[in-house]
């Protein structure tokens, strides 16, 4: 009996451990009663021969042995097959969950719904294909399954009737988008126009399809459209081509320029460069008006055009490097001007400082100009000590004018006294008399520029009236009358150039007349042999005693002006030498 539970053992052993379960749980049992009976029955046996119970040990044989070590086999494999089916399935559950999950990426609808339905019954050929699962998941994601292909079609369902609405909605759009294009050719700006159809061309190519009975109308429209575009675009840069020959042409005249420029500045002066500077920079700024050539020609006018322009600012670098060198130079010879300048602008001798600051001034124009910067920090400078001297003397000449004005009205009425005055019989006292309206009149103070010459005039005038009506001697007439003169050259606006002139003009008299007297006295060579009553050496000798008399009056009127002078100089030396 164990022998044939043995074969059958190794029989099914042969076969799978899942399939033969079942008959190996039924030899086993069977084996298990077999063996029950056999122990119960030894058992016996050994109570019966006066053994106890409890000591009864039944040793199993070679046959248990095998037994038992061919169940432990199916055991061993049952187990290995178990482990098995247990990874099997878990492969598949995960196969089956990657396949709901790919069904309901399908159900988002793609715009292609035909390789999306085709992906569909792919996904549920595979799922066919795939093996088992565990039977306690396998409830669940067989529901997911299945939830998972009815969305797939309901969200087809709505896609299509979206897809109807976008089929519209997408002609609706590329006809707006026609309009647009078919706009751009009236359009006079190429660039915004090509700018544009490259912008309206993307998005058509962005907006989806439109209903078919549809697209052939619509996409032949498009076509014309694009074709009247390009074509005024290609018009426009056959025409850009013909421009770009003039502007070739107008470059090269603007090179020619500049060359002219380059030769008319070289050996000029700092004006000269600056006014060439001027008219280059607006040849550069009238050559970024003119637009481009054909790539080729461009580089080349416009390296020949930079290289006459770079070699015009090194020429005006050079030529300034040196003005820059003699402008130190300058800028010593004007710091020398301020600091006599600044040295004089407290003095209070207006008329002698006036005329070393105008001296001053009148060297200062004779310096050249140096850089801007500097050149106005210096005139500043120069401009100030200058304004000091002179707003203090405008201001001291404005105190003085308001005091000479009460002058005016003195003299005024000493103007009105001797123009009523009248001679009298007795010439000493007329002579008296107008010697007191000359002290008076000089007595009476300064007066202002704009009255002086007027007053002076009318006072000395009718003061010489009256002098050539006195009944004196000639010579004592002639002195009184060129007093007067004195006085009133003294009164003047400038007395010490006004009394030179005078000693000038009389030493030129007194040396025309002693020129005069030589040849005179050369002619009395011929009357050697003459008798001294011969009319012709009278005649000679009278204009030589006339001639001396003459000499003697001018000298005498030139030591009296010469006598003024002095005391105009020594009055001026004692100002100097007074404190400030």
């Amino acid at each position: 009996m164990k022998a044939e539970i043995i074969t059958k053992l190794e029989e099914l052993l042969n076969k799978g451990a899942s399939e033969v379960a079942n008959d190996v749980r039924t030899l086993q049992k069977e084996y298990q009663k077999q063996w029950t009976a056999e122990f119960e029955q030894a058992k016996q046996a050994f109570v019966d021969e006066g053994g106890k119970a409890k000591e009864f040990v039944y040793e199993k044989n070679a046959d248990d042995q095998k037994i038992a070590e061919l169940f432990e086999k199916h055991l061993k494999l049952k187990k290995e097959e178990d482990e098995k089916l247990v990874r099997e399935q878990q492969k598949n559950l995960i196969i089956r969950q990657e396949i709901v999950a790919k069904i309901n990426d399908l159900s988002q609808m793609s715009s292609n719904v035909g390789a999306a339905i085709k992906m569909l019954q792919e996904l549920q050929t595979q799922w066919k294909e795939t093996g088992a699962v565990s039977p306690h998941k396998y409830k669940d994601l067989q529901s997911e399954y299945s939830k998972a292909v009815e969305n797939f079609y309901y969200n087809l369902k709505i896609f299509r009737e979206l897809q109807e609405h976008d089929l519209k909605k997408n002609f609706e759009l590329k006809e707006e988008l026609l309009g647009k294009i078919k706009a751009i050719v009236s359009l006079e700006n190429i660039k915004e126009a090509e700018r544009l159809i490259k912008i309206y061309r993307n998005d058509w190519e962005d907006i989806g399809p439109v209903p078919n009975e549809k697209w052939d109308v619509l996409k032949g429209e498009y076509r014309k459209a694009l074709d009247e575009v390009y074509g005024k675009i290609k018009a426009f840069y056959n025409a850009a081509e013909e421009l770009k020959e003039n502007n070739l042409k107008s470059k090269k005249d603007l090179v020619e320029k500049a060359k002219a420029l380059l030769a008319e500045s070289i050996g000029g002066n700092v004006g000269k460069w600056n006014e060439t500077t001027n008219k280059l920079i607006e040849v550069q700024n009238e050559w970024k008006t003119i637009g481009r050539t054909t790539q080729k020609d461009n580089d080349i006018v416009w390296n020949e055009f930079r290289s006459v322009c770079d070699e015009f600012f090194n020429k005006k670098k050079e030529y300034f490097n040196v003005v820059h060198e003699k402008q130190g130079e300058v800028k010593k010879a004007k710091m020398e001007l301020i600091e006599k300048a600044e040295a004089l602008q407290s003095s209070t001798d207006w008329q002698k400082t006036t005329q070393d600051l105008i001296r001053l001034q009148d060297n200062w124009k004779k310096q050249h100009l140096i850089n801007e910067r500097e050149e106005g920090k210096l005139f500043f400078r120069f401009r100030k000590a200058c304004n000091t001297f002179f707003d203090a003397k405008k201001a001291f000449l404005e105190a003085k004018g308001a005091a000479l004005e009460g002058n005016v009205k003195g003299k005024e009425e000493i103007v009105e006294r001797i123009n009523a005055f009248n001679l009298g019989e007795d010439v000493a006292e007329n002579v008296k008399q107008l010697k007191q309206f000359a002290t008076e009149w000089n007595s009476g103070g300064q007066l202002p520029f704009k009255d002086r010459k007027r007053l002076n005039e009318i006072f000395f005038n009718r003061l010489d009236e009256l002098y050539e009506k006195l009944n004196l001697d000639k010579k004592e007439k002639t002195v009184l009358q060129f007093k007067n003169k004195l006085e009133r050259l003294l009164l003047a606006e400038s007395p010490g150039e006004l009394l030179k002139r005078e000693a000038d003009y009389l030493k030129k008299q007194i040396d025309e007349i002693q020129s005069d007297i030589k040849t005179y006295e050369n002619n009395l060579g011929f009357f050697k042999n003459a008798k001294k009553d011969n009319p012709l050496l009278k005649e000679v000798n009278e204009k030589i005693d006339t001639a001396k008399q003459k000499i003697a009056d001018f000298t005498a009127k030139r030591k009296l002006v010469v006598e003024e002078m002095n005391k105009l100089r020594a009055a001026f030396e004692k100002k100097t030498e007074e404190p400030a």
